[in-house]
């Protein structure tokens, strides 16, 4: 609708200007000049407003595929994805989700926290094609690993989540900036027993990372990353307890 209306302005500009053409010579020269002037300048405004609307996703209207087709890519049967896709819907009617829907949505249920840099490293992940958005099949595959996957999709999907750098390898500074953002998301009072600090941080940070890197290396791959949590009975039972979540 605005694309359309923006061509019939431009229309309306381009006649003015041939009528223009044929009252030059009644007009003074200074005063033609200045209605060209003014006219180019118009001509430019909505020639730039075009290429902004084509570089961000304003007005995306995604429809979902076929619910055979989600059944078929996601382990949930008909019924539950009607209604994910009912609670999608009401949060996004346009059935594509930018990183600022994202955030506005997440500001909702942590209106105590900063929610910036997380929603920033789990859209990330979501955004799977790197479209600037994502959409209600991209949210229900990670849905339907981290809910019905087997413990080594579920792994993989974390360890995507932690890999900030996309280069299939974990730091300390990059666990640490993932603990950092998600106590940036429960808020100033989410550690309880101690008071929380950049100190408080940095230690939970080494202590996770110097369980992981056994091997002393600096960094760790997915196997490493893998092997530890299948020998961390605790943490395993914390990820089973996805499975068990009500839809």
């Amino acid at each position: 609708m605005k694309k359309n209306r923006q061509y019939d302005i431009l229309s309306k500009i381009e006649s003015h200007k041939k009528r223009l053409n044929y009252q030059t010579p009644k007009l003074k020269t200074k005063q033609s000049k200045f209605i060209n002037y003014t006219i180019m300048q118009r001509l430019q405004h909505f020639k730039n407003d075009n290429e902004l609307t084509s570089t961000f996703p304003v007005k995306i209207r995604k429809v979902p595929k076929s619910l055979e087709d989600i059944v078929r890519i996601t382990k949930f049967n008909k019924s539950e994805i009607r209604l994910l896709y009912k609670g999608f819907k009401q949060e996004c009617p346009s059935g594509a989700v930018t990183e600022r829907d994202f955030q506005t949505i997440y500001s909702h249920f942590f209106p105590h926290g900063n929610c910036r840099d997380y929603t920033n490293y789990l859209f990330r992940v979501l955004d799977r094609r790197k479209r600037m958005y994502f959409t209600f099949e991209d949210y229900i595959q990670a849905l339907s690993i981290l809910v019905r996957g087997d413990i080594k999709e579920k792994l993989q999907w974390v360890f995507r989540f932690y890999d900030i750098s996309d280069n299939g390898k974990l730091t300390k500074q990059t666990i640490e900036t993932i603990l950092r953002s998600i106590y940036d998301l429960l808020g100033p009072n989410s550690c309880i027993h101690q008071p929380l600090t950049d100190a408080t941080i940095e230690k939970h940070s080494a202590c996770i990372f110097e369980k992981l890197d056994f091997h002393n290396a600096g960094s760790i791959n997915f196997d490493d990353f893998e092997n530890y949590c299948l020998q961390d009975a605790q943490l395993l039972n914390s990820i089973s307890l996805l499975s068990n979540t009500a839809i």
